[in-house]
Parts: structure tokens; C-alpha cells; sequence
């Protein structure tokens, strides 16, 4: 059982967990686990990846039944608005989860309990943590409770649009539309430092690359990179 006492957290959150050390495994950051002498699977990489996908579909799932005569296009942009690193963060300090976060000594140090990339990458691991827990009813309990003002202002167009999102805006307002897909070619470094190149293609034609931290952070600078290429080689 771990001495930490979340009960303030889950009240914020909306859950109380009866398998405490998922949660507790939600706010293990990597560079903790490594300087303990832990392995790759005690940190919260894991479950950042199961709640990044249940995110997509109930979040999906929001704008769908709130926008029912919306295509495709819009669906996807406004998940993309709302579904982003930056609003898991904004949403991740309002719960405190700053608070919660088991860093390594030096990513502490260097102000890694308010990094956007922790706090987003914690609240998603949150969301896991909450599915295998409860399930899918607990997570649709918890994501409409903290997310939805989020969801609202993306679908009103009020939330911040990033890299990502806006290439695929601009690739569906053109005259001949185009598939943009994100390509992770490389990855390399120790799990805690790890490098990602990303190569960001419309249709089958080349746009740019980019290497970040995180899988996100070089989508998004490849994407940014990307749309200068674009509307220079799609002109409207």
C-alpha cells in the first residue's frame, strides 16, 4: 500500500481507486525508476500509451454525438485540438498532479514537476490507471468531468490549435484534398533520454523531418516544418 495519500486527489478527480498502486505507477516517471535501480515497465510509459487510445475514443466520442452533422474533417480536427499535450497539462495542473509526480533528483531539479510533457504524459497514465481499474464507464465518469469544458472550447474553436492539428486543417481546405500521415523512422537513446525522428508525408510525397524527445514533441515539430513545405508546394 503506498504512504502517500491520493484522497484529495481522487475527490478532484472524480474516482477513488481500490487498486492504489496504479495509481501510484501513473505518476512514476522514468528517470525515478532508472535512478532506483528500477525497470523500464515500473514507470508510466505503459499506461500513457493505453490512455492515450482511450482518450482518442471517448473524447472522439464527445464531439461525435455533440456535433452530429459534422464530417470526418471536423471530428478529427477537433479531437486533435482538444486531445493535445497542452491541454492534458493545463488539465494535469489544475488536479495538482505536479504534486503527485516521482521524478529522478536531476529532472526534479530542472522544474520537471511543471514540464508540459510530464504533466500530459502523467494525465494520460491517470486515465489508464482509472480504466483498468473501473473500466470504460469510469473513465467516460472521469474524462466528461475534467475534459469537457476542454472539448467545448475546441469545438467552438477557442482552444489552442497546434503544429499537428493545423496541418491537417490546412491539407482539407484545399482543392484536392490530402491524407497527411505522421511516421515515426527512428528512435534511439536509453529509455529516460530517448530521441524520435518523425517523417510527415500528404499523401505519398515527402514533406519534412523532425527529432524530439517524445513522440509527440517531434510530431509536432515535423509538422511545423511541414506546413511551410506544404503551402509552398500546394499553392492554393
Amino acid at each position: 500500500m503506498s504512504e502517500v495519500d491520493y484522497s484529495v486527489l481522487e475527490s478532484k478527480l472524480g474516482y477513488k481507486f481500490n487498486d492504489i498502486g496504479l495509481l501510484e505507477t501513473a505518476f512514476t516517471h522514468t528517470t525515478y525508476v532508472f535512478e532506483n535501480g528500477g525497470e523500464h515497465y515500473q514507470s508510466n510509459q505503459r499506461l500513457e500509451f493505453i490512455g492515450d487510445a482511450v482518450l482518442d475514443v471517448i473524447v472522439g466520442e464527445m464531439i461525435y454525438n455533440d456535433k452530429p452533422y459534422c464530417d470526418e474533417g471536423f471530428l478529427s480536427k477537433t479531437r486533435s485540438a482538444a486531445v493535445c499535450e497542452r491541454s492534458f497539462a493545463e488539465i494535469a495542473r489544475a488536479l495538482d498532479f505536479g504534486e503527485y509526480l516521482l521524478l529522478g533528483k536531476g529532472e526534479d531539479l530542472s522544474g520537471g514537476r511543471d514540464k508540459d510533457s510530464n504533466l500530459a504524459d502523467c494525465f494520460e497514465a491517470v486515465i489508464a490507471a482509472v480504466y483498468f481499474d473501473g473500466g470504460m464507464e469510469a473513465c467516460k465518469t472521469v474524462i466528461y468531468k475534467n475534459l469537457s469544458d476542454t472539448v467545448n472550447k475546441a469545438i467552438n474553436g477557442e482552444i489552442f490549435m497546434d503544429y499537428k492539428s493545423k496541418l491537417l486543417e490546412i491539407s482539407q481546405s484545399r482543392g484536392h484534398k490530402h491524407a497527411i500521415s505522421f511516421v515515426i523512422s527512428d528512435e534511439r537513446g536509453p529509455a529516460h533520454q530517448k530521441e524520435f525522428d518523425c517523417e510527415v508525408y500528404a499523401d505519398e510525397l515527402f514533406l519534412a523531418k523532425a527529432t524530439g524527445h517524445s513522440k509527440k514533441d517531434a510530431e509536432q515539430k515535423a509538422a511545423k516544418a511541414a506546413i511551410k513545405v506544404y503551402n509552398t508546394t500546394f499553392v492554393v
